[in-house]
């Protein structure tokens, strides 16, 4: 089913073609509000993010237009500024405690920043990755489990984990240095 076909069905009411939407875009839209929310929000700031996302498609199905780009591209905008929206309401909310350490604080939120700007570049590369890599990445690095972890969800053993992580890495950077304002080097290492 193409994504015309499956606008149209969401746009009368087909509970089933929005089903089909959330399995198969879930993991795209956990790894860009995840990316954007993961220091100020909580999981359930993130679950709920991406159910207004689904809502909004929900509700302005009629407002796609696959010649602007794919369901994909149209779903992942509306998770960014959905997510976008709910960083600015939960920063809002955070008190920073002063300290004498001012420029300390000041790194931190622009690295942050940074890394919400490169959040885009970074799941592109993922996304030409293939199956189990791009799921052991996104738990690994997105979701900050460890390979134990991800090997007793996965059915992977953890060697094998960590094999596929190292060799990933090496393909995301391969990828990734190919784009002149991508600083892969800083930006793979600091999740080691």
């Amino acid at each position: 089913m193409d994504d015309v076909e499956l606008i149209e069905l969401i746009r009368i009411g087909d509970d089933d073609a929005l089903l089909f939407v959330i399995e198969t875009y879930s993991k795209l839209l956990w790894v860009i509000v995840g990316g954007i929310l993961n220091n100020v929000g909580t999981r359930e700031d993130i679950e709920e993010c991406i159910s207004d996302t689904y809502a909004s498609l929900w509700k302005k199905a009629n407002t796609y237009d696959p010649l602007k780009g794919s369901l994909r591209t149209f779903l992942a905008i509306i998770a960014k500024r959905k997510a976008l929206d709910q960083y600015r309401k939960l920063a809002k909310s955070i008190a920073i405690e002063l300290d004498d350490d001012f420029e300390s604080a000041d790194n931190d939120l622009l690295e942050h920043v940074i890394k919400g700007e490169l959040i885009d570049e970074l799941y592109e590369a993922v996304s030409l990755l293939s199956e189990p890599d791009k799921e052991i990445l996104v738990r690994r690095f997105f979701f900050e489990e460890k390979p134990s972890t991800i090997s007793n969800n996965t059915h992977i053993p953890v060697k094998e984990v960590k094999n596929r992580l190292y060799q990933s890495k090496l393909r995301l950077r391969k990828i990734l240095s190919e784009r002149e304002d991508f600083d892969y080097g800083t930006q793979l290492n600091n999740q080691d």
